[in-house]
């Protein structure tokens, strides 16, 4: 009788210490700009992690002179359904580690304030 006690015990020792200690994470919303610039917001994030691959021989081109033409001529960019355009799609699949949330979520909100060039 005595060892199922000691048994049940450790068992919810062990129990308490496996679950009290997990933590949740909780990811901060990243703070945007109330409207977003193209030329101020959006070409430093191709100009630091992009040109070095899309500068003119990968479509779509990411140069400064290039880029937004680039972007809407080539079809990555859907103002209708921003969340579908090509250009999120890839930045949360095959480009993902490229970029931060954050950087992702300014592109996002650019594409929803309609992918202007400002």
């Amino acid at each position: 009788m005595k060892r199922l006690f000691y048994v049940l015990f450790a068992a919810v020792l062990t129990g308490i210490l496996l679950f009290g200690s997990c933590e949740k994470v909780v990811y901060p919303i990243p703070e945007l700009p109330d409207t977003v610039s193209y030329s101020l917001d959006i070409q430093p994030i191709w100009d630091n992690k992009c040109v070095n691959c899309h500068s003119g021989s990968r479509d779509p081109d990411l140069r400064p002179d290039n880029s937004h033409a680039s972007l809407i001529n080539g079809g990555y960019v859907d103002t209708n359904n921003p969340e579908e355009s090509e250009l999120i799609k890839k930045l949360y699949g095959s480009h993902d580690a490229r970029a931060t949330e954050t950087e992702k979520q300014l592109i996002l909100l650019w594409i929803e304030e309609g992918a202007i060039n400002n």
